[in-house]
């Protein structure tokens, strides 16, 4: 967890390091810095008082949960932290598609989400946001990060809904292969958001796919697929299906070709914000490309696609 931290503060750090000896010391400045161990602190503090996003928002997200699941393992019963992820599988869809978040079904009257429900969760109801395409590839990550921490791989055989948890897992990894893929380019797609986002900017609820959306492919949502991808095969190779991992990671190496070779932009040396489908939202005075997208090339950090073969290699400690 806190390597993926690190990593997630490079494109923010980058313009302040220094050089001694050809080596980097800018993440030397990070964990020698005293408020390291205060933030920490406070982190599993708020951890341990749940999973829902904050005192604003009633619900837990699986993007949060993804990115908080290690630290939630060290103050919360295990127990609690695996019902969580089961929770987001019972209100998975027959496409496999996974929702955003799952809230008390009291709490469903203050926004206008299209909620779905749960026999196995009566008392809960969960909405998916249909902008953005990180819901699936979040969960595959936490997941794997929950096998891999507690060794739970007898988990990936237990059953949701009749089907075991790892083929569930696979059905949710299926549907953006099959509902969200451009044969064109090999690459997942969703609604204009900027950078990480997941609002659109055609109108002001924006969490829906209309009409008025502008389809487009971006380096977020292709670099957390990749991520999660590497994470479902290992997942596979934990429990002896070699030849299902072998599956995804084909799927993988596929598609990081197709991110460097459609999303890079080798002249200014960053990615391109959007490859449009079917135009762009934004007036046409905006240069977009002169734009960097650091939410996204982070992620993509994360899954080592920026390497010598697109003409940069970042040396981590």
């Amino acid at each position: 967890m806190k390597h993926r931290l690190l990593l997630l503060l490079i494109p923010f750090l980058a313009s302040a390091c220094v050089q001694e000896d050809g080596e980097t010391l800018f993440l030397k400045g990070i964990l020698d810095d005293p408020l390291m161990a205060q933030v920490d602190s406070m982190a599993r503090a708020v951890a341990a008082t749940g999973f829902n996003a904050g005192d604003g928002y009633k619900e837990v997200w699986i993007r949060d949960f993804n990115t908080f699941i290690a630290l939630s393992l060290e103050v919360v019963d295990t127990a609690e932290v695996r019902g969580a992820l089961e929770t987001f599988l019972d209100f998975q869809g027959p496409e496999g598609d996974i929702p955003d978040a799952y809230v008390s079904g009291v709490d469903t009257s203050a926004v206008p989400y299209r909620y779905r429900y749960s026999r196995a969760r009566p008392k809960l109801a969960a909405h998916k946001n249909t902008v953005e395409t990180d819901q699936e590839s979040s969960l595959i990550q936490a997941a794997c990060q929950y096998v891999k921490l507690t060794g739970d791989t007898a988990w990936l055989a237990s059953k949701r809904g009749g089907k075991a948890v790892l083929q569930r897992l696979e059905d949710a990894m299926s549907y953006l292969r099959k509902c969200k893929w451009n044969d064109g380019y090999g690459l997942i797609t969703g609604a204009t958001t900027a950078d990480w986002g997941d609002v659109q900017p055609e109108h002001g609820w924006g969490v829906e796919i209309d009409e008025n959306s502008h389809y487009a492919i971006d380096i977020y949502d292709n670099a957390m697929f990749v991520l999660a991808l590497g994470d479902l095969a290992e997942m596979c190779r934990l429990v002896g299906e070699d030849s299902r991992a072998r599956q995804w990671i084909v799927l993988k190496e596929e598609l990081t070709v197709n991110i460097r070779k459609y999303l890079w932009d080798p002249e200014r040396r960053k990615f391109h914000p959007h490859i449009y489908l079917d135009g762009s939202p934004f007036p046409e005075d905006l240069d977009e490309e002169a734009i960097y997208y650091h939410g996204g090339t982070a992620v993509a950090a994360l899954a080592d696609i920026l390497t010598l073969g697109i003409g940069l290699q970042y040396k981590f400690f």
